[in-house]
């Protein structure tokens, strides 16, 4: 079992911030990055992309290398 989940939030508003700089719609960020815009209404819901979608995002962000900002320990019951 994984010991780190995905800070969806995080993500979300990284990719926020960075769609508006650029001056992009959901869906214009979505067509630029290849993926369906469902999955960034997902995230939106605080839910987690696919494997793929996730690399193209962090791709788009520049975060290919940098993945940490976006981890988070799992917490434990």
């Amino acid at each position: 079992m994984s010991t780190h989940l995905l800070d969806v939030p995080e993500l979300h508003r990284r990719l926020d911030e960075r769609r508006r700089r650029q001056g992009l719609s959901w869906r214009q960020l979505a067509d630029t990055v290849d993926i369906s815009p469902s999955t960034l209404s997902r995230l939106a819901d605080d839910k987690r992309p696919d494997a793929d979608a996730l690399v193209s995002l962090l791709v788009w962000l520049d975060l290919d290398d940098g993945v940490a900002h976006m981890i988070k320990p799992k917490e434990t019951p």
